[in-house]
């Protein structure tokens, strides 16, 4: 039975990381014999990856071992869990202690850095769906858009927006400034200065800066 505690070393789970950037997702899951996620993913400015097959990964690159997919779990108290005590931020393990928690975007906006030319594809997103909710978790990773049912959130990073379709599946949306397996380096997409929006209705300021619905 593999000791989650015994995957110590975050340059391994780096190291899985950069493979699956290099590999893409498919073959990366099929090197290592595992399935896609359905709940539990590690968070990070270059994208979102399997926990279960990122902890796997990185278990065989510092202990020498292959873990097969039915030795281990997910979760708080599986591999999800472990790569969270290692400092990385999990999706599906959000904690509500120490939440931030805001009425509308935009005021969650004043405490999270996305690029300016980032904003009006965001918001373009946000005016096309409800939320009634947003929150930024303890480890200031992103914002959490949250809908009525609570169920289909939406992740928003600085610079990919991530959304739930349905329960394990879900679509990500590139945003024209991100690090999203660009070797860490920005990408800055070729794009029309951005407009100013209204932060609570989402449309267009007139010249003048007033909203046409507040």
């Amino acid at each position: 039975m593999v000791s989650y505690a015994d995957l110590t070393d975050r340059a391994a789970v780096d190291w899985a990381m950069t493979q699956f950037d290099r590999l893409g997702r498919e073959t990366f899951l099929h090197e290592y014999g595992y399935g896609e996620a359905k709940e539990y993913f590690v968070i990070t400015e270059t994208g979102r990856y399997d926990s279960k097959a990122i902890f796997a990964a990185a278990f065989q690159r510092q202990r020498g071992v292959a873990v097969a997919h039915d030795e281990i779990s997910g979760g708080r108290s599986g591999a999800a869990g472990r790569l969270v005590d290692l400092g990385y931020v999990v999706e599906g393990i959000d904690e509500v202690e120490g939440r931030l928690t805001f009425a509308t975007f935009g005021e969650a906006l004043r405490h999270f850095r996305i690029p300016l030319e980032n904003h009006p594809a965001v918001y373009d997103f946000l005016s096309s769906r409800q939320f009634t909710e947003f929150y930024i978790p303890r480890s200031g990773s992103y914002i959490a858009a949250v809908p009525e049912d609570g169920i289909s959130k939406a992740y928003i990073n600085s610079g990919y927006i991530w959304h739930r379709v349905r329960r394990g599946e879900g679509e990500t949306i590139e945003l024209p400034v991100n690090r999203l397996r660009g070797g860490g380096y920005w990408r800055k997409a070729a794009q029309d200065q951005p407009k100013a929006l209204c932060s609570t209705h989402f449309v267009e300021l007139s010249i003048t800066g007033d909203c046409s619905l507040c």
